[in-house]
């Protein structure tokens, strides 16, 4: 197996290769996958009973000598081309059997969505949080979780896929319990092979607490969970990214003022219930729309959310309001997907006169506006 297998991986050949089915029942390594993440980097994933460790590789001879004893150890390896899917079969005389499938024709008849998080895929935070069972089945009352898990990493990836950076820092202010913390420390370590730092901060200790030690069973060294929302946030470290999922009000406001005032390149804001400008809405032309309480609820969500996003690319972004999940599952979807760019004078005057012409159309001043100090 040895020699087949190096073969598409010094050839270069290779997406992925996993090693599974053990010899001994009693062996501690139940899996080995080796992934190719981009030019001359290599990630290597090995599961365990109760957890995986994960290994980067900068260099092939140093990929190579690390995993040969390992291909000693089990009878199967699945090896996934571009273009073929080679299942090894080793019998115990150590004679190897080769299938070979045409990759392309699998994927005609595979009408599941492709997802980054695999459904019997063994990852071991999705197997902590409950989301999937000990033998790597999503389990049906999470299967919405699941979703909505691999949802928002298709959103981060779209923004991240073409980025080339060796690391990242990232602050989820609000993580909750975790999941898509735990999520965003797999994609960028585990997928992508970034050196990755996460720091997750929540106010409720006991959340916390279960969220360090899902991480310390992880071996997630990069990532850690802290009691805080973003007025106790300090560090010296420049921060790459920020994300704030369903935190209420104008806590969503303190979280994109945090990140306008310190220059964060990107930004993703999920934002939660929306009060603020319930009661100073007024506008002329749409007294219908402002005349029953289950639509200014939801018309003020919609001023809320549009004041944000012309207030942060005033500052410098370009803002993208997307679908986060489908709104079967919470009326609370859209997410700000922000990034920074340059701003020219001109730019900068033309989307200031935007804002003021929407706020004074439907007399707001809004939280943002007075934390940014902005003056008509």
């Amino acid at each position: 197996m040895k020699n087949e297998l190096f073969y598409y991986i010094a050839e270069h050949i290779f997406l992925k290769c996993t090693l599974s089915s053990p010899f001994k029942k009693t062996q501690k390594e139940k899996k080995f996958v080796i992934s190719k993440l981009k030019e001359k980097k290599y990630g290597v994933e090995i599961q365990y009973v109760k957890h995986n460790n994960i290994i980067n590789f900068n260099n092939l001879d140093e990929l190579l000598n690390y995993i040969e004893p390992f291909t000693l150890l089990f009878k199967q390896a699945l090896i996934k081309t571009q273009n073929q899917n080679i299942q090894l079969l080793m019998n115990k005389n150590m004679e190897i059997k080769k299938i070979t499938k045409n990759a392309s024709n699998e994927t005609k008849t595979n009408h599941k969505k492709d997802y980054l998080l695999k459904d019997g895929e063994e990852i071991a935070f999705l197997i902590e949080l409950g989301v999937m069972s000990k033998d790597a089945k999503v389990k049906a009352n999470s299967y919405k979780k699941f979703k909505q898990i691999n949802r928002f990493l298709e959103l981060i990836h779209d923004q991240f896929k073409d980025d080339s950076r060796e690391s990242i820092h990232i602050v989820d202010f609000g993580c909750g319990k975790g999941y898509l913390t735990f999520a965003m420390y797999h994609y960028f370590s585990a997928i992508r092979g970034i050196k990755t730092n996460i720091q997750g901060l929540d106010l409720k200790e006991d959340v916390i607490k279960r969220c360090n030690d899902i991480a310390k069973k992880c071996h997630y060294q990069g990532l850690s969970f802290s009691k805080g929302f973003v007025e106790d946030y300090e560090t010296t470290s420049p921060i790459d990214l920020i994300i704030t999922l369903h935190a209420c009000d104008t806590a969503t406001d303190e979280a994109i003022y945090f990140g306008l005032k310190h220059n964060i390149e990107h930004m993703f804001f999920v934002p939660c219930c929306q009060h603020e400008l319930n009661s100073q809405l007024k506008n002329k032309s749409n007294t219908a729309m402002l005349k029953h309480g289950i639509f200014k609820e939801r018309l003020t969500s919609i001023i809320t959310d549009s004041a944000r996003s012309l207030l942060i690319e005033y500052s410098g972004y370009k803002v993208q309001c997307l679908e986060f999940i489908e709104t079967e599952h919470t009326a609370k979807n859209i997410l700000l997907r922000c990034k920074k760019i340059q701003n020219n004078s001109k730019r900068e005057k033309t989307l200031y006169q935007n804002y003021i012409d929407f706020k004074t159309e439907w007399n707001i001043t809004p939280y943002l506006e007075k934390k940014l100090n902005l003056h008509n």
